[in-house]
C-alpha cells in the first residue's frame, strides 16, 4: 500500500491518510497492524515522553541524559557529528557490523538510497540549543507584534511598562508552543533525540508518509534492517522508520548497558545511572576542609532565572529595533503634542534588582498554567505564588521550584496521555479537558 499523507493536505485528507498509515504500515498481508512488533509509536499515549519523563514512586521527573556518558557514533553522513549514550552506541556498532556482514553475503541490495549501507544522520542534541532558536524567533515575533499595534507599544519606555504588554503577547503563543524548558521537553515539539537513546539513519521529512514507504517500509532491505535492529536491542520509530530507538527494557539492550556498568540489571537501573532530573541534582556538600556524604537538593537548571533572561532579551530586542518612540500628550486645553522619547536599554542585573520574587513567580506560574492547560483559577494562582515566595524565603529557590513543579505536573492533563484518552472515550457531563485538568490539580496537591 502506498502512503501519501503529508502536512500540506487538507485536514480531512490528512486524517484519512494518517489513519491508513497508522493502521496498516508495517503490515505484511494488508491486515490491521496498529502496534507492529519491535516498534515504538511516539505519537501514541505516554510513548511521546519516552526517555524524557520518569515516574518513580509517584514523583514525576523531567530527565535528561548525563553529558559525560554521551559518545560519538559513526560513520556519519556528510561528516556530520552525531552521538548517543555510550551503551546505545555500542549496540549500534554491533548492528552495523552485522549489517556489513550481511552485505558481504549478498543479503543486502545495493539499490537502496539509505539501507544499502548505514550512515548516521542525526543523534542526540541539547534541548537548550533548540530553545535558544525558539527564543530568537519569539523575540522577532514580539517586535513585529509591537510594530503592528504601535499606538499601544509606543507607551513602553521601561521594563515595567513592557512586562504586562509582553504577557499579553504570550497568551496565544503559549497555547501553541511552550517557552519554558520543562514544558517544552514534554510537548510534541520536543524530539526524542534529546534522550540520547536514538540515532537516525536518514534525514527525511517526518511529515511525508510517501518517503517512509519508498525509502524504508517498501525497501527490499527493510526486513533485514528490522531484524538486525531488534537483535541489537533497538525498536524502530513507527512514524520515522529511519530512527533507531534503544529499548532499555529489552534483554539485549540491557546486556550492552551492563557491559558498561556491571550493576545495571533493569531499565530503572539505566535511568538511575545515565539520567538526571533537569531541574535538580543530588550530591555531597562541604564545610571548610570537611566533606559530608549527606544528600542535598540544588537547582541544576534554574527555570525562573531562564524566564528572567527571556523577558530581559525580549525587552532589549524591542529597544534595539525601535530605540525611540513618539509619545502623544494632551494638555489642560486639549492641545495634542508629540514628543520623541528614547527607550533605555537595560542590564540583566538592573532588572533583576528592581523586580522582586513575587513578580517573577507570578509570571512563571501564569505561563506554566497556560502552557500545560491546567486551568488553575486566579485564586489558586495567587496561592501558588504566595507559597512559592514563602518557600524561597524560608528555605531556598530549589524548594520553591520543586513545589511549583509538583503542583503543576502536566502528564495526565496532556492531550494524548492515557488518562486523557480514557476520559475521551467515556461518557461524562463535563468535558475531557475539564476532567483532565481537575485530576491533574488534585494529584498535585502537596503539603509542605
Amino acid at each position: 500500500m502506498a502512503y501519501k499523507g503529508k502536512n500540506s493536505m487538507s485536514a480531512r485528507d490528512v486524517f484519512i491518510h494518517r489513519s491508513l498509515y497508522n493502521g496498516f504500515a508495517f503490515s505484511k498481508a494488508g491486515e490491521v497492524n496498529v502496534t507492529p512488533e519491535s516498534t515504538k509509536n511516539f505519537w501514541f499515549l505516554e510513548n511521546m515522553h519516552y526517555g524524557r519523563i520518569r515516574d518513580k514512586s509517584g514523583e514525576v521527573s523531567i530527565i535528561t541524559p548525563k553529558t559525560e556518558f554521551l559518545l560519538s557514533a559513526g560513520p556519519t553522513a556528510a561528516n556530520k557529528k552525531a552521538g548517543a549514550l555510550d551503551f546505545v552506541v555500542d549496540a549500534y556498532e554491533v548492528m552495523k557490523r552485522e549489517y556489513e556482514k550481511s552485505s558481504l553475503q549478498n543479503k543486502i541490495s545495493s539499490d537502496s538510497t539509505y539501507l544499502s549501507k548505514l550512515f548516521i544522520h542525526k543523534g542526540v542534541f541539547s534541548v537548550s540549543d533548540q530553545q535558544r532558536k525558539l527564543r530568537s524567533t519569539l523575540n522577532g515575533s514580539f517586535v513585529s507584534y509591537a510594530n503592528v499595534i504601535k499606538d499601544e507599544s509606543n507607551s513602553i519606555l521601561s521594563f515595567e511598562d513592557f512586562a504586562p504588554f509582553f504577557m499579553e503577547f504570550l497568551i496565544p503563543v503559549l497555547g501553541v508552543t511552550p517557552i519554558t524548558n520543562s514544558s517544552y521537553m514534554i510537548s510534541r515539539h520536543s524530539s526524542p533525540l534529546t534522550s540520547g537513546l536514538c540515532l537516525e539513519v536518514a534525514d527525511l521529512d517526518h511529515s511525508k508518509d510517501e518517503d517512509k514507504s519508498k525509502h524504508f517500509i517498501d525497501d527490499p532491505n527493510f526486513q533485514i534492517y528490522k531484524i538486525l535492529a531488534a537483535n541489537s536491542g533497538f525498536a524502530i520509530d513507527k512514524n520515522a522508520p529511519w530512527r533507531l530507538v534503544a529499548d532499555i527494557a529489552s534483554k539485549k539492550m540491557l546486556e550492552f548497558a551492563s557491559k558498561r556498568v556491571s550493576s545495571i540489571n533493569t531499565a530503572e537501573d539505566i535511568l538511575d545511572y545515565y539520567f538526571e532530573d533537569m531541574r535538580t541534582a543530588i550530591g555531597e556538600y562541604s564545610i571548610g576542609a570537611w566533606m559530608f556524604s549527606k544528600s542535598y537538593t540544588a537547582l541544576k537548571y534554574d527555570e525562573l532565572d531562564d524566564l528572567k533572561r527571556m523577558m530581559y532579551g525580549a525587552y532589549n530586542a524591542l529597544v534595539l529595533a525601535k530605540p525611540s518612540v513618539s509619545v502623544k500628550s494632551v494638555d489642560s486645553k486639549r492641545n495634542v503634542s508629540t514628543e520623541i522619547q528614547k527607550r533605555t536599554k537595560e542590564t540583566f542585573n538592573a532588572i533583576n534588582a528592581r523586580m522582586g520574587n513575587d513578580f517573577w513567580y507570578d509570571k512563571f506560574i501564569r505561563i506554566k498554567n497556560i502552557e500545560l492547560d491546567l486551568g488553575y483559577a486566579e485564586t489558586e494562582i495567587v496561592k501558588l505564588v504566595n507559597s512559592a515566595v514563602g518557600l524561597e524565603k524560608s528555605f531556598d529557590r530549589a524548594k520553591a521550584m520543586g513545589y511549583i513543579s509538583k503542583r503543576m505536573t502536566p502528564i495526565i492533563s496532556s492531550e494524548g496521555s492515557l488518562f486523557y484518552e480514557v476520559e475521551r472515550l467515556g461518557e461524562s457531563s463535563t468535558t475531557t479537558k475539564e476532567n483532565a485538568q481537575s485530576a491533574a490539580r488534585g494529584l498535585n496537591k502537596k503539603v509542605y
